[in-house]
C-alpha cells in the first residue's frame, strides 16, 4: 500500500499496442557477466554504470559501454553525463574526481525511469513521509580538489543518473554507487526460472530485482540526522517530527538554529507525518547556481500549510507565502527562533523581534486530519530544512499557554533519533518500495513474502518484517490486536502510540497479513517462530473477526475509522480474502496445537463462504456482486478471491472468469466494473497478481481457459520489460492502459506487489508447490499448456536444499524431470496420474498430452 493508493483518483486510458514484436527489453545478460558495470555486486561494493553518454542533455544510449577505465570529461560544450546502472540499484552515489582546472559544481538528478532526467526535481522529491533516504532526487556538489566525493544520503532506486556540470571549468570523473542492498544478477539468485518465451524469463527475473533493492538490512538505511554536541546537524530534507508533541496545543516552541548554508527550516502544528504549518528562512546568498529561486527566495520566511513547498504529483501543496526579511539570516550565527500559537494564529519571532503574523483564517482552509492535526492550534513540531539547505538545531523548549514546560531538549543526545523517528532501520525489513514510500506495509507483504521465497531466499527479511507489524500491534481500542499496517523505517514500535490513527485504517491488509504468514510458515517449516508470536497472531485474526456483520457474517466497516482495500464493505472481495485469511489462520493454529482456534476459525470461515454465496452471488450476471449495495457491479478481486479460497464452485469460476474481457483497458483490466475507463485510470499490479493466480489455479483445478492470464503476461507484465525508458528491470506499482508508468514519474517502479509472477510462474507454470511446511512433502504439476511454451526449467529453494525442475514438449509427449533434497518426498502430477518421486536423485517421466 502507498501513498498513491490512498490518494490517486482512479480513472483510465484507452490503449493501442505498444509492442509489435513482443520482445523483451533487457540491457543486460541475466548471468551478470556482461560488463563490469553489470557484474553481481553485494551490499557496500561500488557500482558501476553499464552504459553511459556524455552531451548537452541526458541521453539514452546502449551502445557505449562503461569500462573499469571510463572517464567522463564534462566541459562548456558537453555539459552532461547520462549513468545507466542498467536496472535497479539503491546507494550512496558518489564522484570520483580525476582532474579539474578551477572549482566546478556538479548537480545530480536520479530516476528509475529515464524522463525523469529531464526534469528539475528528477522523478521526487518524496514527501509522504522521511523515509531515510534522500528527500529530493536531485542535489548539487561543490567541487575543489580530486578523489571521491560522497553524496550523505541514500538514494533508494534508481536506474538513471546524470551529472551536469554548472560552473565552466572543465572536470573529468567516474562515478558509481555504494550499494546499501545486494545487486545480484538473477542467475545468482536461490530461485531461477526460464522458459521457451524469453519475456517469462524477464518477468520472472523483475521479483529478484525487486526485492533485492526493497528489502535492506538492520542499519542499511543509516540515520538521516547527525547528532554532535553542537546540537543535531539536519541537511536539507523532509520535516521529521516529535513523537513527543503529537497531543499538544495552543504552546509556544522556541529552539536555537544556526544555518551551515542557504536557510532553515521546522514545521508546527503538524500530525507525526510531516503535515502542517511549514516554515523556511533563507540566507541572501546560496553556495549552489541551481538553487530555484521561485520557491526559495533570497533572505525571505516562505511559509506554507501541508506536505512541502512543491508538489510531489498526488500530494499537491497550496501556493506558497513569501515575506521578506529585515534582518537577514547570516551562516554561521545562532538564532532563537519561537513561534507562538495564539487564538488567532502564530506569533513568530527571531531573537526576541517579530518576524510575522499568520492568521488562523490563511490556514483553516488548508487543514487536512487525514494526515495533519484536526486543528491548526494544535500538533507536534518538526526540523527538516529545504532542498540544498544545511543547519543545525539545539535547545528546543516547548510551554503551554499557562506557562508550564512542556518539553525541553538540548537535541545533543542520541535519543532524538527515535524520538524524530529517524533511527538507523532497527530490523531488517522490507518495504513497500525502494525509492517510496519506503514504510512497512502488511497488505503488500502478501505478495512481497513470496516473491522473496521463489527469489532470493533472504529469510531475515521476512522475520523482521513479520516481527516489526507485529511489534507494532494495536493493544486496545476496537482495533485491539490489528497488526501495523504501515510502520515506519525510523523508529521502534514505542512510538505506536503517536502513529495509531494511521496504522490500522485498512481492515483487509490484515487479512493480507495472515496470508504472508500462512505462506512463510508453508515453504519454511519454521514453527518455532510461529509459536513464538503465536499469542500475536491469534489476536490478530480475532481482532478482524469483529469487523464481521454477526447477522449476515460479510465484512463491513463498524463505528472504526478505516475502510477496506479491495473492494466496499459488506461485499465479495473484503469478505474472500476473510475467509481465505481464517483458512490459513486455521493451518496455523493446526501446527501449534490451538485446536480451539481450529475450530472457531474454521467454522466462521464456513458461514462467511455461505453468506458471500447466499447475499453476493449474482446468476443473471454470473460473478459475485461488488456489494450487497452494488449487485451489478464485480471486480478483480472478487474473482480473485473468490476462487483462491474455495467459495466459487467449477460452473462459478468459469462463468466469472468469461467476465473478466469485460473489464479490459488497455494493456491489462482495470480494478472493477466500477472504476471509469479514462487515459489515466491506474492499472494495479497488485490487484491483477491475485487474479493471475487465481486464472492458474481454475485452470490447473476446473480447466477453464488461459485467455486472460496470457493478457496479463504478454501485455500487461510486458510492458515493464519492452520499453527502454521506463524499464527498470524491477516490478512497478501502477500502469497507465498505454503501459507507461501509472502515476508518471511518481510511481515506484520497484514495488514488490506489482511482482506477483514471480512466484507465480515457479508455483503453477514449472509447477512446484510444497504438499508439507517445509517442502519435506512436496508436488509438481506444470502447466505445460495454454500459455504457447515448449519448455520450461527453474530451481525453487527449499530449508534442506533446492529442488531443480524442467519440463519439455515434443510432439505429443512431454517429458517431466526433477531432483529434490534427499530428506524430502514428492510427486510428479500430471494428466490425472501420480508419480511417486524419492529425494536425492532426479526422476524423470515421459507422458503423452
Amino acid at each position: 500500500m502507498h501513498t498513491a493508493h490512498l490518494l490517486a483518483t482512479l480513472v483510465t486510458l484507452y490503449l493501442g499496442i505498444l509492442y509489435a514484436d513482443g520482445r523483451a527489453f533487457s540491457p543486460w545478460s541475466r548471468d551478470g557477466s556482461f560488463n563490469p558495470g553489470n557484474a553481481s555486486k553485494y551490499k557496500g561494493d561500488d557500482l558501476a554504470p553499464v552504459y553511459y553518454a556524455v552531451g548537452p542533455e541526458p541521453t539514452i544510449n546502449t551502445t557505449v559501454a562503461w569500462t573499469a577505465s571510463t572517464i567522463i570529461s564534462l566541459n562548456a560544450s558537453s555539459t552532461v553525463a547520462t549513468l545507466d546502472y542498467g536496472s535497479e540499484a539503491a546507494g550512496i552515489p558518489f564522484i570520483y574526481v580525476q582532474s579539474l582546472s578551477g572549482p566546478a559544481q556538479l548537480e545530480l538528478r536520479y530516476g528509475e525511469q529515464f524522463p525523469a532526467l529531464q526534469n528539475p526535481n528528477g522523478d521526487g522529491p518524496w514527501t509522504f513521509i522521511n523515509g531515510l533516504t534522500n528527500t529530493f532526487r536531485t542535489e548539487t556538489l561543490n567541487i575543489t580538489t580530486t578523489g571521491r566525493v560522497e553524496s550523505f544520503f541514500v538514494q533508494g532506486g534508481q536506474r538513471w543518473q546524470s551529472v551536469r556540470l554548472l560552473t565552466e571549468a572543465p572536470i573529468s570523473l567516474s562515478a558509481g554507487l555504494r550499494l546499501t542492498s545486494d545487486h545480484l544478477a538473477p542467475a545468482q539468485l536461490s530461485g531461477r526460472f526460464s522458459a521457451s518465451n524469453p519475456l517469462y524469463e524477464e518477468i520472472f527475473d523483475l521479483g529478484g530485482r525487486t526485492v533485492q533493492a526493497a528489502c535492506i538490512d538492520r542499519g542499511a538505511a543509516p540515520s538521516v540526522w547527525e547528532v554532535t554536541s553542537d546540537g543535531v546537524r539536519v541537511r536539507g530534507q523532509q520535516t521529521s517530527q516529535s513523537i513527543v508533541g503529537i497531543n499538544f496545543s495552543n504552546y509556544t516552541i522556541s529552539f536555537m538554529t544556526k544555518v551551515i548554508q542557504s536557510g532553515t527550516a521546522f514545521r508546527v502544528a503538524s500530525g507525526v507525518f510531516p503535515y502542517g504549518a511549514y516554515f523556511v528562512l533563507t540566507t541572501q546568498s546560496t553556495p549552489y547556481l541551481d538553487t530555484n529561486r521561485t520557491v526559495l527566495p533570497a533572505n525571505s520566511l516562505i511559509w506554507n500549510y501541508g506536505w512541502s513547498m512543491v508538489n510531489q504529483s498526488t500530494l499537491a501543496v497550496p501556493a506558497v507565502h513569501v515575506l521578506p526579511l529585515k534582518t537577514p539570516i547570516v551562516p554561521d550565527t545562532w538564532y532563537n527562533i519561537a513561534l507562538e500559537i495564539t487564538s488567532t494564529g502564530y506569533n513568530i519571532s527571531l531573537d526576541g523581534r517579530s518576524l510575522a503574523f499568520i492568521s488562523s483564517e490563511e490556514i483553516l482552509a488548508l487543514l487536512n486530519p487525514l494526515w495533519g492535526s484536526p486543528t491548526w492550534y494544535s500538533g507536534t513540531w518538526g526540523f527538516g530544512p529545504f532542498q540544498g539547505q544545511d543547519a543545525f538545531f539545539k535547545d528546543v523548549k516547548v510551554i503551554a499557554k499557562n506557562g508550564t514546560v512542556l518539553y525541553n531538549n538540548s537535541m545533543m543526545s542520541s535519543d532524538v533519533l527515535a524520538e524524530y523517528s529517524v533511527l538507523p532501520n532497527p530490523n531488517p525489513v522490507c518495504m513497500d518500495g525502494a525509492k517510496r514510500d519506503r514504510l512497512v506495509w502488511v497488505g503488500d507483504f502478501a505478495h512481497t513474502c513470496r516473491v522473496v521465497l521463489h527469489s532470493t531466499n533472504r529469510l531475515d527479511y521476512l522475520r523482521g518484517s513479520i516481527s516489526q507489524a507485529l511489534a507494532w500491534a494495536s493493544d486496545h481500542g476496537p482495533t485491539a490486536g490489528f497488526v501495523g499496517m504501515d510502520s515506519p523505517l525510523g523508529t521502534t514500535a514505542l512510538s505506536k502510540a503517536a502513529y495509531s490513527d494511521h496504522l490500522y485504517s485498512l481492515f483487509d491488509y490484515q487479512d493480507l497479513f495472515i496470508l504472508a504468514l500462512g505462506d512463510y510458515y508453508w515453504a519454511t517449516g519454521d514453527l518455532a517462530f510461529i509459536k513464538a508470536h503465536w499469542s500475536q497472531i491469534g489476536a490478530a485474526v480475532d481482532g478482524r473477526l469483529t469487523l464481521n456483520n454477526p447477522t449476515t457474517s460479510l465484512s463491513e466497516t463498524p463505528d472504526i475509522q478505516g475502510i477496506y482495500f479491495l473492494g466496499p464493505a459488506n461485499g465479495s472481495a473484503a469478505s474472500a480474502v476473510n475467509v481465505l485469511a481464517l483458512q490459513r489462520a486455521a493451518s496455523l493454529a493446526s501446527a501449534v496445537g490451538d485446536v480451539a482456534s481450529v475450530h472457531k476459525w474454521t467454522a466462521v470461515a464456513q458461514s462467511i463462504s455461505t453468506a458471500i454465496n447466499s447475499l453476493l452471488w449474482n446468476p443473471e450476471s454470473g460473478v459475485y456482486s461488488l456489494s450487497t449495495a452494488y449487485p451489478d457491479d464485480f471486480s478483480l478481486a472478487a474473482i480473485a478471491f473468490t476462487i483462491r479460497a474455495g467459495i466459487a464452485n467449477a460452473t462459478q469460476a468459469a462463468a466469472m472468469i468469461q467476465k473478466v474481457p469485460q473489464l479490459r483497458l488497455g494493456i491489462g483490466f482495470k480494478d472493477s466494473s466500477m472504476v471509469n475507463s479514462t487515459a489515466t485510470t491506474q492499472l494495479s499490479p497488485n490487484t491483477q497478481g491475485f487474479l493471475l493466480e487465481a486464472l492458474f489455479l481454475a485452470h490447473r483445478d476446473f480447466g477453464t481457459p488461459l485467455d486472460s492470464a496470457r493478457v496479463l503476461l504478454d501485455t500487461f507484465w510486458a510492458a515493464m520489460v519492452t520499453q527502454n525508458q521506463y524499464y527498470s528491470g524491477a516490478s512497478w506499482e501502477y500502469t497507465y492502459p498505454d503501459g507507461s508508468p501509472g502515476i508518471d514519474l511518481f510511481t515506484s517502479l520497484s514495488d514488490p506487489w506489482g511482482a506477483a509472477p514471480t512466484y507465480l510462474l515457479s508455483e503453477y507454470v514449472l509447477g512446484i508447490s510444497a504438499t508439507k511446511p517445509g517442502y519435506t512433502s512436496w508436488s509438481m504439476q506444470p502447466l505445460v499448456e495454454g500459455l504457447g511454451l515448449t519448455h520450461a526449467s527453474g530451481t525453487v529453494p527449499t530449508p534442506s536444499g533446492p529442488i531443480e525442475a524442467n519440463w519439455h514438449i515434443v510432439g505429443n509427449n512431454a517429458t517431466i524431470c526433477v531432483s529434490a533434497p534427499k530428506v524430502s518426498r514428492g510427486q510428479i502430477v500430471f494428466g490425472g496420474q501420480k508419480f511417486a518421486v524419492s529425494g536425492g536423485q532426479q526422476h524423470c517421466v515421459n507422458v503423452a498430452l
